[in-house]
């Protein structure tokens, strides 16, 4: 009876055993997902990179540039267009270009709160635009945060010692962010800006990108049309950006990329006053 009792018991032992050892297997193997999770939150944290999968990396994707048109304010001939770029993960890039008349000195510019045309206190400054122009890399800060801040709007005065006239102003908003990206199989990436062209003419009417960068200009005057680089009618400042020499003359919509740095002006040639502008950046 002993030696029954005693085998009768042998393989609830057996058993037993190896449950703790599939249990503590299972244990094991959580651990080690632990700690390597642990390990690439804290290479998150050293080199600034997001971890695949986290929130940090799906927030990197959400939204990478935000464009403002700056409208004419108090008579000043001056208007144009901000372009936002996030740089990294932690400072955004304020880029202005105004085109009109000049105003012949700095001209201060901020991010204001609230909406145009009386917007509120200043919220971030940014660098004076001078003839035309300004750049400014504001730290601590990504496009996230920014409209999670809205409403803002972007301001430039007529000068410092008129700072009580705005020259142009143009509101931030939700919708003029974007992320629009076309790729290949090899990974390269091509962003588009898009160019609105109605009977009040190219909306925004300067926009800023970088080399290697598109632009898409939607006709919807509701007429023949067809964008060409200046000057009229030669087109030579920039031959190759001319809708009529490419495949896409007589569409109502026309997309180049520019692989030229500068400041290239534009018409449409089938009514010449009609006009715009786009910098190319390196």
């Amino acid at each position: 009876m002993r030696m029954n009792t005693q085998r009768g018991i042998a393989p609830i032992v057996a058993v037993i055993l190896a449950l703790l050892v599939v249990g503590g297997g299972g244990y094991a193997v959580k651990k080690g997902i632990d700690n390597k999770k642990q390990k690439a939150e804290k290479e998150s944290v050293e080199t600034g990179m997001p971890v695949p999968g986290t929130e940090t990396d799906e927030m990197e994707a959400k939204v990478s540039t935000l464009q403002v048109t700056l409208g004419e304010q108090n008579k000043s001939g001056q208007s144009g267009q901000a372009v936002l770029t996030q740089v990294g993960t932690s400072s955004v890039k304020v880029i202005v270009n105004l085109t009109g008349k000049p105003s012949g000195v700095a001209q201060p510019a901020h991010i204001h709160i609230g909406a145009c045309p009386t917007p509120g206190a200043v919220k971030y400054p940014l660098t004076n635009v001078d003839k035309g122009a300004s750049q400014t890399e504001i730290p601590n800060l990504t496009l996230e945060q920014l409209l999670a801040e809205l409403p803002l709007a972007i301001n430039v005065h007529k000068s410092a010692a008129e700072a009580s006239v705005y020259a142009a102003c143009g509101d931030i908003i939700m919708e003029s962010a974007t992320s629009t990206a076309t790729g290949d199989d090899a990974g390269t990436m091509s962003k588009e800006t898009k160019v609105s062209y109605t009977k009040a003419g190219f909306a925004p009417k300067t926009v800023t990108i970088k080399k290697g960068e598109s632009v898409v200009f939607e006709n919807k005057t509701g007429a023949n049309a067809s964008i060409a680089s200046d000057p009229h009618p030669e087109h030579t400042a920039y031959p190759e950006f001319d809708q009529w020499k490419t495949d896409q003359k007589g569409q109502s919509t026309f997309k180049f990329t520019f692989d030229k740095v500068g400041t290239w002006k534009f018409h449409d040639h089938l009514n010449a006053n009609m006009v715009g502008t786009v910098v190319v950046t390196e």
